[in-house]
């Protein structure tokens, strides 16, 4: 973070504030409850600034949204706004898929006035102090720091982290994604930023284990392991991983039960074999999207849905799953637009090298096999860092493009200096 000028210092302060105050909780309540607090008040004024700056920006001049990469998540996201009238709290619908609009431009803005890795160090910061106040509130105040599980026929607290963020998951993708933010970034840190991510990376890594989210441990392990395949040599290195996914495979295959059970957190396969009782919830989802196919029940409305389906329970408030949330929340019209604004950004990452970004995207995309994140209620650090990689790319996109049309501008006008020396006359 090596910011210059007390101008955009106070900048840097109000987007570290915009991203911790979307992202914690100070409080236990129910799903659905949604009224106003001193905490949701808050809240509002986050997603305030997150639309009124960067739409300031773009009236000034400062801010470009001429990109079709933007223009297609721009899309996709006005389309969530627009589905929000299906909801059956409009107002709640409205004013979630609203601040999704407002993280999406200020995660733009964000990108565009500090740059890549001062970005990136930001969240970083970000998450290591939500991390140490997660890590005090569990052993402190155990009623607001630990998950609210049915414990055999009781109801109360169990020991996984959820800290100051709401929910075990919540904080286990944070952690990870910081941790994978660390790893990807920390040669092109400065000397201050890269102290602080050292600093931060050991809470981080606590609070991931110790939420227990094993989709997130997972998807960490995995971006890590292709962050390290594609360095050195890299048939060597498909090798190795080629041999040891072969060994998993074949130990997997040997002893399925006794792999299964040791992986669930109950000891019994039926939690693995049914993903935690996701793929009751999925059969649910899927016939109530074939109840609106077109344009969805409103963006995040399966908050007020979904736990009042009988064959469910109170605390099925989403999808487990980002591509069911999708159609559950915005129907085919929103799913097609996001499938294309996907499409989309994989191609200019691809294309232009864009590694450390799609790395983080593949992150979302395999987690959401899993979990709702990030498009579910109000964005949190999940949501910010998805759109983030969108404008990481974005931005190098441009660049890319900005030199490609300079120097064939050059070469035009070399050829055109050449053609005009051929026509002088020779004495």
């Amino acid at each position: 973070m090596e910011l210059r000028g007390g101008y955009r210092n106070w900048l840097f302060i109000l987007a570290f504030l915009v991203l911790f105050v979307s992202t914690t909780s100070f409080r236990v309540r129910d799903y659905a409850d949604k009224s106003l607090d001193l905490q949701t008040g808050f809240k509002l004024a986050g997603i305030a600034v997150t639309l009124l700056l960067p739409l300031s920006a773009i009236l000034a001049g400062r801010l470009r949204m001429s990109t079709g990469l933007l223009l297609a998540w721009l899309a996709f996201l006005l389309s969530l706004v627009a589905c929000s009238v299906n909801s059956p709290q409009i107002s709640v619908s409205m004013t979630d898929s609203l601040a999704f609009l407002g993280c999406f431009l200020f995660c733009i803005w964000m990108a565009e006035r500090f740059g890549e890795t001062n970005t990136v160090s930001l969240l970083i910061v970000t998450v290591g102090l939500i991390s140490v106040m997660s890590l005090v509130t569990y052993y402190v105040s155990p009623d607001l720091g630990r998950m609210h599980a049915w414990l055999g026929s009781e109801f109360g607290t169990n020991n996984r982290i959820k800290g100051i963020v709401g929910s075990p998951n919540g904080l286990g993708s944070m952690t990870s994604i910081a941790l994978i933010f660390t790893i990807l970034y920390y040669n092109a840190m400065g000397p201050t930023a890269r102290m602080l991510a050292l600093l931060s990376a050991p809470f981080a890594l606590v609070c991931l284990i110790m939420s227990d989210n094993r989709m997130s441990m997972l998807t960490l392990l995995i971006c890590v392991t292709i962050w390290l395949a594609a360095k050195g040599n890299k048939a060597v290195n498909v090798l190795v991983l080629g041999l040891a996914g072969l060994s998993l495979l074949l130990v997997f295959l040997s002893a399925p039960d006794m792999i299964l059970s040791g992986l669930s957190r109950s000891g019994d396969v039926e939690e693995i074999a049914t993903g935690t009782g996701r793929s009751q919830i999925w059969a649910v989802v899927l016939e109530m999207i074939g109840q609106k196919p077109l344009f969805g029940h409103g963006y995040a409305s399966s908050t007020f849905i979904l736990p009042t389906d009988p064959r469910l329970f109170t605390v099925a408030a989403h999808a487990h799953n980002m591509y069911l949330e999708i159609l559950f929340s915005g129907g085919i019209v929103a799913f097609g637009l996001f499938l294309a604004a996907l499409a989309a950004t994989l191609y200019q990452g691809i294309r232009f090298r864009c590694f450390e970004p799609l790395i983080l995207l593949f992150f979302f995309l395999l987690r959401g096999m899993t979990e709702p994140t990030p498009f579910s209620g109000l964005p949190s650090i999940g949501g910010y860092v998805f759109f983030l990689c969108v404008a990481f790319i974005a931005l190098r996109s441009r660049a890319a493009h900005s030199v490609e049309h300079t120097a064939a501008q050059t070469e035009a006008a070399m050829r055109l200096a050449r053609y005009r020396a051929n026509l002088k006359p020779t004495r």
